[in-house]
């Protein structure tokens, strides 16, 4: 009898940490058919180097995607990838300020976010709306896709599936060795970047 009670507890605590972790998700998104998009692809070294330095500028303390809170947050949908169950946010794009488009968030040992961002700045600097899919992880942050549009759901659902099971490959990866004064490149993909 004594050994159910500790096993009822740690049922109930698990449960409790479960409703937890849901809540801090927000609601799922309204069934609404996605934004016609052609999802043009603009890989564009000058384009890229232009976040990377605004990257940069940010200093080693704070190198990492910046941009403004989510507004509108609604989860798109939860589907499985390379082993772990991806829950999909969508978010509504603010193009006055860097804003997000679709976070994608992991389970498992290594919980992993790709972020498919509206670039402000970079959009400003080349005259063009800009859409970067980006991983930071475990230091490094890694471009896998500029667009000239806002990208559609399943363009970047596919994406990302390939990038957690390691079938994408980056076009860019980048980061700031504790202590450097600047950041460093550690691979640019110069057949995918024109």
């Amino acid at each position: 009898m004594k050994a159910r009670f500790p096993l009822a507890v740690l049922l109930g605590l698990s449960l409790l940490s479960a409703d937890v972790l849901a809540a801090d998700l927000p609601a799922d998104c309204p069934a609404a058919a996605d934004a016609k998009s052609k999802s043009r692809t603009l890989n564009q070294m000058s384009t890229l180097m232009v976040s990377l330095l605004t990257l940069q500028g940010q200093g080693e303390s704070n190198f990492k995607p910046a941009y403004a809170p989510p507004a509108g947050a609604c989860v798109r949908e939860r589907f499985a990838a390379g082993g772990v169950t991806v829950t999909a946010i969508q978010s509504a794009v603010d193009e006055g300020k860097s804003s997000l488009k679709y976070r994608f968030t992991t389970d498992g040992a290594e919980a992993r976010e790709v972020l498919v961002l509206y670039d402000a700045t970079t959009s400003v600097a080349t005259g063009k709306s800009v859409y970067f899919v980006i991983e930071t992880r475990n230091g490094n942050i890694s471009y896998y896709e500029m667009y000239r549009d806002p990208p559609a759901y399943d363009v970047v659902k596919t994406l990302v599936t390939g990038i957690l099971d390691g079938s994408s490959k980056a076009l860019a990866t980048v980061r700031w060795p504790p202590g450097a004064k600047e950041p460093v490149i550690d691979a640019m993909d110069s057949k995918r970047l024109k």
